[in-house]
Parts: C-alpha cells; structure tokens; sequence
C-alpha cells in the first residue's frame, strides 16, 4: 500500500476544487451580464444616465473589461468584510510597481481599492494554477507542474495587464477627441460665451469619456467642492499625456491673467491633431515590422513544405 501512488487522488482533489471555484466565476460573470443588461434597459428608458451603476471601462466588451468588473466586485467585498480576505497579505503586494499611477491613469481610482486589486490577484492566480494543473495532469505530472506554474503566474499578472490595458484605451480616446473639445471651446468664446457657459456645451453634446471626464471636473468647482484651476489640474492628473496637461496649464494661465483664451485654444488644438496624427501614422509604421513575427513563424514554414515537400519525397524515393 505504501506504493501506491497518490497522484489519482490529488487530481480528484483539484478537479474538484477547480470545477468549485469555476462555479464561482461562471455565476460571478452570468449575474454581471444580468446586472449590465438592466441598466442598460433602464437607461433606454431614461430612469437613469448610460453609465450609472456598471461603470463601464472603455475597454468594453473584452476580457480585460471582463477583469477589471471583478476587481471592482472585490474591491466592494473588500469595502464591506474587510477582515476576511486571505490575499492581503505583505506577499500579494510583490510585482506590483506602479500600481497606483496606473489606477489614476485608467480612471478607476474611485471604484478599485487595493485590497480589492491583491484579492482578484489571489483569485486569478490560485485559479490559473488549478486550470493549468487539471489541463497538465492529461499528459504527465511534469506537465502539472509546469502548466500549473505558467497559468498561475498568468493569473498574478492580468489585472495589473486590464489596468493597463484601460489606461492606453482610455489615453486614446482622449487623444482622439482632445482636438474637438478645444474647437467647441474656442468656439463657444468666440460666440460671447463665457468659460464655464463653453465648458458646459462641450459635455453636453458629446458623452464619450472624455466629455464624462469634464462633466465631472464641473460639477466640482461649481458645488464649490474645489477651485475650477484645481479641478482642471485633476482632470489632467488623470490622463497619462504631457499634452493634456499642457494644454489645461494654458488654459488655467489664460483665464488667470485674461490674455486671448480662444487663439490658444485653437493653436492647441491644431496641435494636438498634429500629434495625433503622428501617433497613428507611427502605428500604421509599426504594423508591417509586427506582421514580421507571425509570417516568418506560421506562413513561412508551410510555404517551405508546400513548396519543398514533393521535392524531399521524390529524393527520399531516389535513394
């Protein structure tokens, strides 16, 4: 009996804990969708505003958006039993760098706490570490080990991977409408209207993020909550692009010792379509040296063996 080998067993004992914590993520994700549908339907209904309740991130409908929903469901967790997580611990806290630049960045500062971020970092880790050690046990229990490592170290890393991931979504969007709130600006002080009056028309017609961004930024200084300059320097603080900050600093001078708002207002816009522009036009640059990797790894090897593999057989038949 003592020969007996206690592999089977310990496979049994993972499967099961796996096929539990799976239950807990399908049921999670089945009552997100439920939830997003019925504030959407109610938002249809004009009950409440499209983006109350859910929080939707600008990487919608992937799986980045996907972790970033439980983050935010553990970090409400998190804000209601805050002594009964088990991931809170000094060891969560490694790889982590930058964690809290990257939450102001993405703009999720208000609904992902850190205790929430380390608990889906401990879920996703321990669930990758089953998921790969069930899918490694098929073959050998090398390949439990390692599978079982290589997911586990997937599911550490990709929630910090969806911050990022919203933080470039949500700094390209911005740099992509950034040009077009500054012409309506510039526009509506052209047209006798004063900062706040031109602010306002902005948010009011367009509600992407951007104008959800400055939506917000208003309603700050004008409940008297902050001054308008401190809540412009938060609106730039929470975008990662030196132009964004630029551009509220002119903004902030000008209004401070009333030089012309509007010619500054469309020279900056000018440029920041200028640098936009220049951003794509590196990116669609870029794109020719990335296809590089796929077409020397997949295509060309089954060009070689379409084209080689009659003329290998024929002198394998020669000799």
């Amino acid at each position: 009996m003592a020969n007996v080998s206690v592999f089977p067993s310990v496979l049994v004992a993972g499967s099961c804990v796996f096929a539990a914590v799976s239950g807990f993520f399908l049921a999670h994700g089945w009552m997100t969708k439920r939830r997003t549908y019925q504030y959407r339907r109610l938002a249809r209904k004009g009950h409440l505003s499209a983006d109350d309740g859910h929080g939707q991130s600008a990487t919608s409908h992937s799986f980045a958006a996907w972790l970033i929903e439980f983050m935010q469901m553990r970090s409400r967790i998190a804000a209601l039993k805050p002594r009964r997580s088990i991931f809170r611990q000094r060891f969560w806290t490694l790889g982590a760098k930058g964690f809290d630049k990257t939450i102001v960045f993405s703009g999720l500062s208000q609904t992902i706490s850190k205790a929430g971020f380390f608990d889906a970092r401990g879920w996703l880790c321990l669930v990758g570490a089953g998921f790969g050690a069930l899918v490694g046990a098929i073959f050998s229990k090398e390949m439990t080990v390692l599978l079982g490592c290589v997911m586990a170290l997937v599911g550490w890393n990709a929630p910090l991977w969806a911050l990022r991931q919203e933080r470039d979504a949500r700094k390209s969007d911005m740099e992509n409408h950034l040009s077009e709130m500054l012409e309506v600006l510039a526009l509506g002080l052209r047209s006798g209207l004063s900062f706040d009056a031109a602010f306002e028309l902005y948010h009011v017609h367009f509600s992407h993020a951007l104008g959800k961004s400055s939506l917000s930024a208003q309603q700050l200084w004008q409940m008297g909550l902050v001054t308008r300059q401190d809540a412009l320097r938060r609106l730039a603080a929470t975008y990662d692009s030196q132009i964004f900050s630029r551009v509220i600093e002119n903004i902030i001078r000008s209004l401070r010792f009333g030089s012309s708002l509007a010619a500054n207002l469309e020279a900056s816009a000018l440029e920041s379509r200028t640098v936009n522009k220049a951003l794509r036009e590196e990116m669609i640059a870029k794109a020719p040296v990335k296809m590089l990797i796929p077409t020397a790894a997949l295509i060309l090897p089954a060009m070689l063996l379409l084209v080689l593999g009659p003329i290998l057989l024929e002198m394998m038949q020669g000799f």
